[in-house]
């Protein structure tokens, strides 16, 4: 069993490595068309790949000396965790096994393998600031492929791992090259150092020789991304820079199991025991349909500053769900963008649009229903949800706009000492159609709300509240006629006048979040350090528990602020998202 850990051990810290290598500088200016470029890594991969996602440009020096140190410094936590991880597996053998040859080459493979995780060691195996790299499908099998400043760093490295391990992994000759395996089960893993490029793919065990040449790109794919453009025009569409960008088609992945297999497809398939030829026309035809639904998933960078990173995944759909789905946000004063704070967190729907988008779902269903046995399910719902539809609504649920909540600020919490706050400044606004209507109904219940003679011109008013004020609360209360809001703290009067005066984003968006990221994972860290036993009843051992709170704290002095927003498009759905770093 050990002789299989110090393999998997191996694979492991070369996957680490390929993933920490992603910090890489450039002099591109964000010129798109190295997308269509057959001089890039992105020669090897197919036009009809079913999901890429690729680092073309690395990232410019100033930013690189900007966060070098603390990934550098996040990379020494996880050398830390892994250590404290293979400790405590040794903890729990006896101490004849412990002290066996095996568990110390193990050892030994651990303490060489971490040394790669630090940027002087990711720089000694061959991954430089020029690397560029991508990770995407030979067919449905994933490959990842990075350049390297000098293919004999990373083998001299995989030759130090394997030394340390005393045994080497088997070898197998394709043309003037060779490559490394391990094969588990009937799947073989697969490492590569192809000139000065290094690659990591699987393949069914049984695959011949013409189907391992392509996965390791050693033969060219007849049509590739590159010819079709795929990339610019997604980069195009959606502005994204050559730093990160990448797709997940659906449609695609819908294909390999509607279709007639080939290649390593039909190997991974028969692996699966599944065959396309079982499926009967018509599910063939209504699975394809489904995947239409959210055809692809595409995401990228769309700036990469010095201190800031923009990002945006959109979630493209059929254009009948779009154009639905469009029609549910509603419109919440200060929802979107950032104000500020400790944490806001915000949605808005209008619930008779989403009504009206649920009723038309189902009236597809019933005019077009499913014949596929394998959607019988969802086709049984459609009754159920004619009954949920049927259930009276009271009217004020229609009068829903959405809500906003903003925590300004926290005092005196403090996590590892288990106290609790001594302030909260913060406001929550609800907003709907006749906001005084609502108000009205609280009087009726409750003297306090009657007594506040709430009206609607956006003016705050104290809300006498003798357990509220007990335990250091000062709360108010202000209303106009779309919105309700309530906030607590010093400035709360101000704060609650002038989230009711913003003016509303149309069209406004799903949902909005952000959040002061230092705080936030200053936060976590403090909680980490506090984590007790888990469902196992026993707790993190205290070195891994420091090295995750090592690592929040080093997030915590790398980053500003994160905000993210989810936007119902024409395209489909949105998510939008910003990090900023601190200066």
């Amino acid at each position: 069993m050990l002789k299989s850990i110090d393999k998997k051990v191996i694979l492991t810290a070369i996957i680490s490595a390929f993933i920490f290598a992603a910090c890489s500088k450039s002099d591109d200016k964000g010129d798109t068309t190295i997308l269509s470029s057959d001089d890039t890594i992105l020669r090897y991969v197919a036009a009809d790949t079913p999901y890429i996602f690729a680092a073309i440009e690395p990232l410019p020096d100033d930013i690189l000396d900007k966060i070098e140190p603390q990934v550098d410094q996040m990379m020494g936590s996880y050398r830390a965790i892994l250590k404290a991880a293979i400790s405590a597996q040794q903890q729990e053998m006896s101490e004849e096994v412990r002290n066996s040859e095996e568990v110390q080459k193990l050892t030994a493979v651990v303490e060489e393998m971490t040394s790669l995780l630090s940027i002087e060691g990711l720089r000694g195996a061959g991954f430089s600031r020029e690397s560029t790299g991508a990770f995407y499908g030979n067919g449905l099998l994933p490959v990842i492929r990075w350049e390297l400043s000098d293919g004999a760093l990373f083998e001299a490295a995989l030759s130090g791992m394997e030394d340390k391990a005393g045994q080497k992994l088997p070898v197998a000759d394709i043309g003037e090259y060779s490559y490394r395996y391990f094969d588990a089960d009937e799947i073989r893993f697969i490492i590569a150092v192809l000139d000065n490029q290094a690659v990591i793919t699987i393949l069914p065990a049984g695959s011949d020789e013409a189907e391992t040449s392509v996965a390791l790109g050693l033969t060219l794919p007849a049509e590739g991304i590159t010819d079709v453009d795929t990339l610019q025009k997604i980069a195009k569409t959606n502005g994204y820079t050559n730093h990160y960008i990448g797709f997940f088609d659906f449609e695609r992945i819908a294909s390999r199991f509607t279709g007639v297999a080939s290649g390593s497809d039909a190997d991974l398939l028969a692996l699966m025991d599944y065959g396309a030829e079982e499926l009967s026309d018509v599910c063939r035809t209504e699975i394809q349909a489904a995947a239409g639904i959210a055809p692809r998933i595409v995401m990228g960078y769309t700036k990469v500053e010095l201190n800031r990173f923009d990002s945006t995944v959109v979630v493209e759909l059929r254009s009948d769900i779009a154009a639905g789905l469009a029609n549910l946000p509603a419109v919440v004063p200060g929802l979107g963008g950032d104000p500020g704070g400790l944490l806001s967190f915000g949605f808005s729907l209008d619930p008779k649009a989403a009504r009206e988008f649920f009723e038309a779902r189902l009236d597809a269903l019933e005019a077009e229903p499913y014949k596929c046995e394998l959607f019988a399910g969802l086709q049984a719902s459609v009754a159920n949800g004619r009954a949920a539809l049927s259930q009276p609504v009271p009217p004020m649920v229609y009068d829903f706009r959405g809500f906003l909540a903003v925590i300004d600020d926290i005092e005196g919490l403090d996590i590892k000492n288990q106290t609790p706050p001594t302030s909260v400044d913060g406001r929550f606004m609800l907003a709907m159609d006749n906001a005084q209507a609502l108000v009205s109904m609280g009087a009726l219940f409750s003297p306090e709300v009657a007594e506040l003679n709430l009206q609607a011109d956006g003016k705050a008013v104290e809300l006498k509240n003798a357990q509220i004020q007990a335990m250091g609360f000062s709360p108010y209360a202000a209303m106009t006629e779309d919105a309700l809001a309530i906030g607590l703290g010093e400035n709360a009067e101000a704060a609650l006048e002038k989230m009711l005066a913003v003016k509303a984003k149309e069209p406004g968006p799903f949902m909005s979040f952000s959040m002061d990221a230092a705080r936030y994972y200053a936060f976590i860290g403090d909680a980490v350090a506090m984590a007790e036993q888990g469902e196992d009843g026993k707790a993190p051992p205290p070195e891994i528990q420091a090295a995750v709170n090592d690592i929040m704290d080093v997030i915590a002095g790398l980053y500003d602020r994160m905000t993210v927003e989810v936007d119902l498009t024409e395209r489909g759905i949105e998510l939008s998202s910003s990090v900023t770093l601190k200066d």
